[in-house]
C-alpha cells in the first residue's frame, strides 16, 4: 500500500527540501533547482491524494503556481514551454490572490494513480512539476514569486 506521507518524507530527506503539511493530508515541499550557473531556485510543489479522480480511483495530484492569468500573456510560447514536461502538463486554475479574492493561475500539476506509482516515479514527477513551473514563472512572470 502507497503511503504518501513516508514517500514524501523519504524524497524531502534525500533531497534536503523543505516539507510541510499544509492542512491535513496537503503536503507542500520547496523543491531545490540547481542552474546551470550553479545557484539555486526553489519552487514550491503542493502534493495530496484526490479519491477517485482517475475513472474512480485514487491519484497523487501535484501542482506548483507559475503566476496569475491576464489575457497579455504570450499562450503560445507558455503551451511550447509545457512540451518540456515528462509527467507535468501546464494548465490554468481557478485560485485566489493572498488578499483572498478570486484569480485564475497558471500551474504546472500532474495526475499519478495510486495503483501504479510508487516512491521513485512520485520522486520523478514532482521535480519535473517543479522545474516547468519555474522556467514559465522566471519567463513569463519575472522571477521567483511561488
Amino acid at each position: 500500500m502507497f503511503d504518501l506521507k513516508v514517500a514524501l518524507t523519504n524524497i524531502a530527506q534525500r533531497w534536503k527540501y523543505k516539507m510541510e503539511e499544509v492542512t491535513p493530508g496537503v503536503y507542500r515541499l520547496d523543491v531545490a533547482l540547481k542552474m546551470k550557473d550553479e545557484t539555486w531556485r526553489y519552487q514550491f510543489v503542493y502534493v495530496w491524494i484526490i479519491a477517485g479522480r482517475h475513472f474512480g480511483k485514487d491519484v497523487v495530484y501535484m501542482n506548483s503556481r507559475c503566476g496569475e492569468y491576464n489575457p497579455n500573456l504570450n499562450h503560445y510560447k507558455i503551451i511550447k514551454e509545457s512540451g518540456y514536461g515528462t509527467y507535468a502538463q501546464v494548465t490554468i486554475t481557478t485560485d485566489k490572490r493572498a488578499d483572498g479574492s478570486p484569480c485564475e493561475t497558471i500551474i504546472v500539476q500532474a495526475v499519478q494513480p495510486v495503483e501504479l506509482t510508487n516512491e521513485a516515479i512520485i520522486n520523478e514527477v514532482i521535480y519535473d512539476v517543479a522545474y516547468n513551473a519555474d522556467i514559465i514563472e522566471e519567463t513569463y512572470f519575472g522571477g521567483d514569486n511561488n
